[in-house]
């Protein structure tokens, strides 16, 4: 048995509110070094290691490759990276730089072994010391500027820390460093509250947004459309958190107060009506151009520059987790629509979670509707699909 494994039904999460476990899309997960990759669906080991520290992956229908790699006993991961690739005679740019507050390197390569390859290469500290994780991932040569935002994705999608699944992408974090503070205000129930983004944050997550798009985009007629559709908005989800965690955190402060005088018994639904009908106030705003994404981050969508049910539903599941009550988003695909649900006690419809006898009541954020007011012609719970962030 090996360390990691691809498999549909694994990165497992712990709820706060009850203990169990959520079974996500395509990841390839190692417990014993404590990392992860949130891949694009279809890729396949080809060649392994016994001792769990190398791993070959290709893509049946894009011509991609992963070489996935634990170095230990090295002095920095730009040399554990650095030295695989010279073990390649390849060519590589590399640059370092600051991704969850450690070092990482990240750069370009080629390199000719049957053919001609070019790629891109990463490499970052694991939790033991003198431990790292390399990535090389690449294509031939004349593919590989049309292969360049599925590669960047699947770099884009290591998590090195279990103890916090949601973090900026290392890709995006290299080509978005921060740039200091901008002021947010917002108003909310009549509250104003302050708080604040990084400069870069709207540029950053519009440009994950895009590259994300564009591997969705690949997946329209295959047979894993659905698990790719998921893996699209949990990617976001992953990025775009924690941008607006203080925003998140200054809401709660501002509001929660208030929804336990109102609601002594059940401040939890207070609380979650009076973002839901913020969010319904928000003017409606899709995407210019059939190429462009639907979905607005949830930066802009802060500030005004836009909004979808997607948007807005991914919005309200990030600030009510932040504060501890656990939310999916809903999607659907016959529907063309959006809700976002939260494990909260209170009488309306409600959304039960395949595998569980979870019952999440549902929130429509374009009309100005309670929770667990849906329409009737959307009530149908099998075209529904559930998005579980972590």
């Amino acid at each position: 048995m090996t360390r990691a494994f691809l498999t549909k039904n694994f990165f497992l999460f712990t709820f706060l509110i009850s203990l169990f476990t959520f079974s996500f899309a395509e990841s390839f997960t190692d417990f014993d070094f404590g990392y992860s990759l949130d891949l694009p669906e279809d890729y396949n080991i080809k060649d392994y290691t016994e001792d769990g520290k190398a791993y070959f992956l290709e893509h049946p229908n894009i011509p991609v490759s992963l070489v996935i790699k634990v170095i230990e006993n090295e002095k920095s991961e730009k040399t554990a990276l650095k030295s695989q690739l010279d073990k390649l005679n390849a060519k590589s740019q590399l640059d370092t730089f600051k991704w969850n507050e450690k070092d990482c390197s990240f750069g370009s390569f080629s390199m000719t072994l049957d053919q001609d390859y070019a790629g891109w290469a990463a490499g970052a500290a694991l939790r033991n010391a003198g431990t790292y994780i390399v990535l090389l991932c690449y294509a031939p040569k004349d593919k590989e500027e049309a292969c360049q935002q599925f590669i960047l994705s699947s770099l884009n999608s290591l998590s090195t820390s279990f103890e916090n699944f949601i973090s900026e992408g290392l890709v995006v974090s290299y080509a978005f460093p921060k740039e200091g503070k901008i002021p947010v205000k917002l108003n909310i129930d009549g509250c104003q509250i302050n708080s604040f983004l990084d400069k870069s944050d709207s540029e950053a997550a519009k440009w994950l947004v895009d590259m994300e798009y564009s591997v969705l985009t690949l997946y329209a007629n295959h047979n894993l459309w659905k698990e790719a559709w998921q893996r699209y908005y949990r990617i976001i989800y992953k990025d775009e958190a924690p941008r607006i965690a203080n925003i998140s955190e200054d809401i709660y402060k501002a509001l929660w107060q208030k929804a336990e005088i109102e609601n002594p018994e059940n401040p939890d639904i207070s609380y979650a009506q009076k973002l839901l009908s913020w969010v319904q106030t928000f003017d409606y705003l899709r995407a210019k151009t059939a190429e462009d994404s639907d979905f607005t981050s949830l930066p802009d969508t802060i500030l005004g520059k836009g909004n979808d049910c997607d948007s807005r539903s991914m919005l309200i599941c990030a600030l009510l987790k932040a504060c501890g009550t656990e939310s999916l988003m809903l999607i659907s695909r016959e529907y063309s629509h959006a809700m976002a649900a939260a494990l909260i006690e209170a009488p309306g419809q409600t959304y039960n979670l395949p595998g569980t006898k979870l019952n999440f009541l549902m929130g429509e954020t374009t009309a100005k509707v309670t929770w667990g007011m849906i329409a009737q012609d959307q009530a149908d719970r099998s075209k529904w699909i559930e998005v579980l962030f972590p």
